[in-house]
């Protein structure tokens, strides 16, 4: 009796450890499904949330894959300085993955980026790739040095002639225009020519009245004289990209009467401002203080094309390797500088940078390369074009439209200002 009793209460124990045992069993399985549910990777919202990190900018990211590895493919018009890079990293570190590798090759203003990141999906270990084909008229980071670009700026252009002779170069220019009567036709031609067309300002104490032309500054500030000033210059030329500060003279050194003439700028909703080579504080400063988007001519080199303008080009050539850099030429130079007799060999054909080398001031585009091989997802598509020197940014946008030619983009804002 007493050993009926040992065994029924060593089979009790048995059955109560087994119980819990089972128990236990359905919890850990219960929990490593909702982990197994937890662990599962969104790419295509994740692929739009690193896209989304370049607020305002044209970038466009869609999942791919590899050799069976995740892959999110980024092609991006957007700046990746250092800050950017760690705006990224910040992002997939809030996202839980584990940074294991980064290569990048940078060729002028494109980069291309590759990460290998490692998360977790229930009981091992995954990778996700992300590699960015990013195209920045900034440095990039991890460049060894900036990107070689010249800006051409024509200024006071006045003519057809001079229109036609600069156009023969075959590169992006912009043309400053001479306010007058034939300003608005010419300006007309040069949007045709797929160019840019800016306003010349030379704003005298002469040229503001025809009454007095010993007027003050004073005078000038009290009769509000810039505003209509630049009212009747931009009626004469249209609408332009920018306005161009052709050189220095009371009224552009003065504080007061610089302002008056930005704030006559931007009320006719205008901004981008390009200043001369010669540097003075009030004309510097009163553009950084009021927000203009104001630029400066590198070289001047009206004086080396009545000089020596077979030396031109070589010139340009050689300081375009240091960066970024904005040329001025005399639209009456073009005789010297620009290719317009057809029995006169082009000298400056020989010596010219490599085209993809320029840009406008506004607005960049510098070839016009038919993309080729558009008719291809992204992940394909990648290859054709990482091997391939693509001047236009929005390259992206034409192969989702499969679009045949290059769309012109805003150089360095976010958008447009005309």
């Amino acid at each position: 009796m007493r050993c009926t009793f040992l065994v029924l209460v060593l089979l009790s124990g048995i059955a109560l450890q087994l119980s819990r045992g089972l128990n236990a069993t359905d919890k850990v399985g219960q929990g490593s499904k909702d982990k197994d549910q937890d662990s599962t990777l969104d790419l295509a919202a994740l692929a739009s949330e690193i896209a989304a990190l370049w607020e305002g900018k044209q970038c466009y990211a869609e999942p791919t894959a590899k050799n069976g590895e995740d892959v999110i493919s980024l092609a991006c018009n957007a700046e990746y300085s250092a800050a950017e890079r760690n705006k990224f990293l910040d992002f997939v570190f809030k996202k839980g993955f584990v940074f294991r590798r980064e290569s990048y090759t940078v060729s002028g203003t494109t980069g291309h980026y590759w990460y290998r990141l490692e998360w977790r999906d229930g009981q091992r270990r995954r990778n996700l790739y992300v590699r960015m084909h990013i195209i920045s008229q900034g440095v990039l980071w991890g460049a060894r040095r900036p990107p070689s670009q010249v800006a051409i700026y024509v200024d006071n252009l006045a003519t057809a002639d001079e229109l036609t002779a600069w156009q023969t170069l075959g590169i992006p220019i912009a043309f400053g225009l001479k306010p007058d009567e034939n300003a608005k036709e010419l300006a007309q031609q040069i949007e045709q020519y797929k160019q840019e067309a800016w306003l010349a300002l030379d704003p005298k104490l002469s040229s503001l009245t025809e009454e007095d032309s010993d007027i003050s500054l004073r005078e000038v500030l009290e009769q509000d004289l810039l505003a209509n000033y630049f009212k009747d210059a931009l009626e004469q030329t249209g609408d332009v990209w920018g306005i161009t500060i052709r050189a220095l003279n009371p009224i552009t050194t003065n504080v007061a009467t610089v302002r008056a003439l930005f704030s006559a700028i931007k009320a006719e909703g205008k901004s981008y401002v390009l200043l001369p080579v010669n540097r003075h504080p009030a004309l510097d400063t009163t553009a950084h203080v009021m927000g203009m988007n104001a630029q400066r001519v590198s070289h001047d080199l009206t004086a080396m094309c009545a000089r020596s303008p077979a030396r031109v080009w070589n010139f340009i050539r050689n300081q375009a390797k240091k960066g970024r850099m904005i040329v001025r030429f005399s639209a009456r130079a073009k005789r010297l500088c620009a290719y317009t007799e057809p029995n006169d060999p082009p000298r400056w054909q020989h010596r010219l940078p490599p085209i993809e080398h320029f840009l406008w001031l506004h607005r960049n585009c510098p070839t016009r390369k038919k993309f080729g091989k558009l008719n291809q997802p992204l992940s394909k598509a990648w290859r054709h074009f990482s091997s391939t020197p693509i001047a236009c940014s929005n390259w992206f946008s034409a192969i989702r439209a499969n679009a045949k030619r290059c769309t012109w983009r805003t150089l360095g804002v976010d958008s447009p200002v005309k």
